[in-house]
């Protein structure tokens, strides 16, 4: 297979090709959690386990979301023939291909600047390879487009590919948080109503760093999604019994993602860079303990009640 791909052009600054380092109150283009996530030793080393467990002598991978280029990276240093990734954000395409012709590793590792759709729909991506690898998810899993991507894997995959992560586990657990919910959700300022300020707020859920606000569980914590790259598995209503009572605001979720042999979280208290993802309930409700609420998570992380 023959790629065609023109470089990226060099933006003003380096010899190298990359920017000058940012001056104040200007815009980086790309967010600011890939220096966390690079920081993230826990979620590196399992990756980095699961890579060095496969047989990939000779073998094709193709990587979803290369971002810096590190696990490309991982997988040519650990034997594969040839590695070929998508990264769509233009800067970080040009960062990746940097961090790639440093480590010595241009002529085995291909970085095209396009969306995996594109480049499945341009044909500049391999059939049947024999691994494909993405760690394209945020707190709530779906966030980074989890479902476009998990369509462009059952398109490219074959009988035969491992596809990694194989499988995602999110869990949830019913929580009261007045201090959560403020971040979401606000009613009176000094007798004044602000509850015009409520129609912009987040139905689906955000990030949260659920210890550093405090909450406490109302039910005990349970598998309320399971994902598969290679199968649409879809959402089943999930119940949780009451265990303290008190008033409910929402559902705090986190994942397990898992990768052979290996795994990594984003549960509290874990310091992954990922935060915990909280799904406000559609409005806060009173339970009590032994009471059984059924609910289930939509495809956009909606909490639907009954």
């Amino acid at each position: 297979m023959t790629l065609n791909i023109h470089p990226l052009p060099s933006p003003a600054g380096r010899a190298d090709g990359l920017p000058r380092p940012l001056q104040a109150g200007a815009t980086r283009p790309f967010q600011s959690w890939h220096y966390a996530m690079l920081n993230d030793q826990q979620r590196n080393q399992a990756i980095r386990d699961a890579i060095e467990e496969l047989d990939l002598d000779g073998r094709t991978v193709v990587e979803i979301g290369a971002g810096t280029g590190i696990i490309s990276i991982l997988f040519a240093r650990a034997g594969a023939r040839r590695v070929i990734a998508c990264e769509m954000n233009q800067a970080m395409a040009k960062v990746a291909m940097e961090t790639i012709r440093r480590a010595g590793l241009g002529e085995r590792i291909t970085i095209l600047p396009l969306s995996s759709t594109m480049a499945l729909d341009q044909g500049i991506l391999p059939n049947e390879p024999d691994v494909i690898f993405t760690e394209t998810v945020d707190c709530g899993v779906i966030g980074e487009g989890y479902h476009a991507i998990a369509r462009d894997i059952r398109r490219m995959a074959g009988e035969n590919t491992i596809v990694l992560p194989n499988e995602i586990r999110q869990y949830g657990v019913i929580i009261s948080s007045a201090a959560i919910h403020g971040l979401n959700h606000v009613e009176e300022v000094f007798g004044i109503d602000m509850a015009p300020l409520n129609a912009w707020s987040t139905r689906t859920y955000f990030p949260v760093r659920a210890e550093y606000h405090g909450f406490e569980m109302l039910s005990r914590p349970r598998l309320v999604r399971t994902y598969d790259y290679l199968e649409d598995i879809p959402a089943a209503p999930v119940s949780m019994q009451i265990t303290n009572p008190g008033t409910a605001h929402g559902l705090l979720t986190w994942f397990e993602l898992r990768m052979g042999n290996h795994a990594t979280t984003n549960a509290p208290g874990t310091n992954s860079h990922w935060h915990q993802a909280f799904h406000p309930l559609p409005r806060p409700l009173e339970l009590k303990k032994g009471e059984v609420i059924s609910l289930h998570l939509d495809d956009q992380g909606m909490v639907n009640l009954g």
